[in-house]
């Protein structure tokens, strides 16, 4: 029986830490209270409420800094889990993906895109040319996958949006892997201006057309059957 409270308890300190980190009580970035406070006000002892703690670690959500305390990483469960299957997955699958989630975050921010996110791709895309002009390859990664995300939000489909945002890290490594610093220095039309004066347009059908180009540019790059 006492095992059974033992492990009541510390489900109990494990769900009330989840719920104030999914609130945004403890924003990602912040640092949670000290154990101290938090024995106190969850009612728990230290010893379940390190369990706690260590299950939250493990599930992605804390991150414990040797001799800084634990800080908030994520505040969602489902984000973790595909971030993690995406780390394992092979890149050839990350890019299939790619060629369906594309399609449809270009036609909805054809469609949808507000001003404000116009601006802000557009910005993304003069970040990625000046890294290019500048050879600067980490800048050009970063610019590109920002882009990508961007238009992904911009796309009023907010599962979509928090989809890409997830494959970002893959998407850098595809990205390295396709060298498209080298493919878009010696290409003489860039897809991604394309793909970003459809959605200024609010052309839906070129936007679809530019972003099927545009991964058929990555697919070609890195030696990948169109179809998988």
């Amino acid at each position: 029986m006492p095992a059974v409270r033992r492990a009541s308890l510390v489900e109990t300190a494990t769900d009330e830490i989840r719920d104030h980190i999914v609130r945004g009580a403890w924003p990602v970035g912040s640092r949670i209270p000290p154990e101290s406070a938090l024995t106190e006000s969850l009612g728990v002892s230290r010893a379940s409420l390190r369990e706690a703690v260590r299950s939250l670690v493990h599930a992605g959500l804390l991150e414990t800094r040797q001799g800084d305390g634990t800080f908030v990483v994520s505040d969602d469960d489902s984000a973790v889990a595909l971030r993690r299957r995406l780390a394992r997955a092979e890149l050839s699958h990350v890019t299939q993906v790619r060629q369906g989630l594309d399609v449809v975050a270009a036609r909805g921010a054809a469609r949808h895109r507000t001003k404000a996110q116009l601006a802000a791709i557009a910005a993304a895309l003069e970040r990625r040319g000046t890294a290019l002009r500048e050879r600067d390859g980490e800048a050009f990664t970063a610019a590109d996958v920002e882009f990508h995300v961007l238009v992904a939000e911009a796309s009023a489909n907010p599962v979509l949006a928090d989809i890409y945002r997830s494959l970002s890290a893959a998407l850098r490594e595809e990205l390295r892997r396709a060298a498209c610093f080298d493919s878009a220095a010696a290409a003489a039309t860039d897809p991604h201006f394309q793909l970003f004066q459809a959605i200024s347009a609010g052309d839906p059908a070129a936007a679809v057309d530019a972003a099927v180009m545009l991964l058929a540019g990555h697919v070609r790059d890195l030696a990948l059957p169109l179809d998988g």
